[in-house]
């Protein structure tokens, strides 16, 4: 629950704040979610060292969600304006820590639970946090004004002209215009045009809600098995059985690896729709994550451990994918000054799928152990993995209406 009140926190925080992110220097919103998500850590430990449970949701649920809201969307913002033809893998990097922080920290949490109570390890590890991020956010910085160098061009939505691209590249500020008769010319090769409109344009946008759905479906799944991941091997394939034994690999070194594929698919695919196109890689990672929750259930049914686990990791490499390539497709498709703006509102899908996700996973999972079930029954986990697939379904049919080239919003 605490973890799902801090990602839910998290996508509130950033459409809240990204207009004022976007507007003030990445390393001041970047210092208050540092001050901010370490006192989160605070209030946990001592939380837990009162042992009350409503300062622990409010503690690390909901300051430290606070503080991860603000750091999200900051890093992103800082980093995604330096290279404008390559914003995928830009944005990929900037939140490849946020995917590898369960590789990183899963085994030392591990040690710091069995070798200290429960307040110092929140205590240790908050310190830790607290001093990398303090030495990160001093290389964090804006580009300079006019700068440019691929030769992105910038259009204004509200302008009538007809848009030809330049021979020669064009500054930020400048923009190259056609006749009022006449077809656009064809992109330059390695050149990308994009689109510079208000916010408020960009929020009465259908392609933006239709984006928004296909988002949510394709953060759900992964979502509520990341955290579930370890009561799932444990149910199914672990002690939690009918007949017990010991799981084929130990839970967090299963939780490591799946942030390994978290970390790697929001590089990976972040680079990948620079070279081929935000749509298409977006479709594709939906169309793979149906395909995984077809299987799933199989391999639950077989029994077959690396068979669930390796179309888990499968599905975990769409999800950080979607969530490395989400702010690139949101400023090729709004513009570069909107970015912060609508990555944080589109966050709050976060927000609905780790709230409204999360619960409701948990309370089939509940409903079905109150009516007599047991946690090893495979119908909990078929009747979970089917609404799932059916909201990937919907996610990828929305996904296909996305208008994301700047002709067919413009000129429709």
């Amino acid at each position: 629950v605490t973890f799902y009140i801090a990602l839910g926190v998290l996508g509130l925080t950033g459409a809240i704040c990204g207009p004022w992110i976007e507007k003030n220097h990445p390393r001041k919103s970047g210092a208050i979610g540092m001050v901010v998500f370490y006192a989160g850590h605070l209030t946990a430990a001592l939380a837990v060292h009162m042992r009350m449970l409503s300062l622990l949701y409010f503690g690390y649920g909901f300051v430290a969600g606070v503080g991860l809201g603000i750091g999200y969307v900051s890093t992103i913002d800082a980093v995604n304006k330096w290279w404008p033809r390559a914003r995928g893998t830009a944005s990929g990097c900037a939140v490849m820590g946020f995917g590898g922080g369960s590789l990183a920290f899963s085994a030392l949490n591990k040690w710091l639970v069995d070798n200290t109570d429960l307040p110092m390890a929140f205590l240790i590890l908050g310190s830790m946090t607290f001093a990398v991020m303090l030495l990160s956010i001093q290389f964090m910085c804006p580009p300079p004004p006019g700068h440019n160098p691929d030769g992105v061009v910038v259009v204004d939505e509200s302008e009538t002209w007809q848009l030809k691209q330049p021979d020669a590249p064009h500054t930020a500020g400048e923009k190259a215009w056609g006749g009022a008769k006449g077809t656009p010319a064809p992109p330059q090769p390695r050149q990308r045009q994009t689109l510079s409109v208000s916010l408020s344009e960009a929020l009465r946008s259908r392609d933006y809600w239709l984006l928004y759905v296909a988002f949510l479906s394709n953060i759900v799944f992964c979502l509520v098995v990341i955290s579930n991941l370890p009561r799932l091997i444990d149910s199914l394939f672990g002690m939690g059985r009918a007949v017990p034994r010991s799981p084929p690999m130990p839970t967090y070194i299963a939780v490591s690896v799946e942030g390994a594929f978290n970390m790697l698919g929001r590089v990976l695919v972040g680079a990948l729709s620079d070279l081929v196109g935000r749509k298409t890689v977006f479709l594709l990672l939906l169309l793979v994550q149906i395909i995984v929750l077809i299987f799933v259930p199989i391999a639950i049914h077989v029994d077959s451990f690396w068979a669930f686990i390796g179309l888990i990791w499968t599905a975990t490499v769409c999800y950080g994918g979607g969530f490395g390539m989400i702010p690139a497709f949101l400023a090729d498709m709004f513009g570069i000054n909107n970015t912060s703006s609508c990555h944080g509102i589109i966050l709050t899908a976060w927000s609905i799928a780790s709230i409204v996700g999360g619960m409701t996973f948990t309370g089939v999972v509940n409903r079905f152990l109150s009516d007599g079930a047991h946690a090893y029954d495979e119908k909990i986990y078929v009747t979970n993995f089917a609404w799932i697939l059916v909201l990937i379904v919907i996610g990828f049919v929305c996904c296909l209406f996305v208008r994301a080239s700047i002709r067919d919003r413009m000129f429709p």
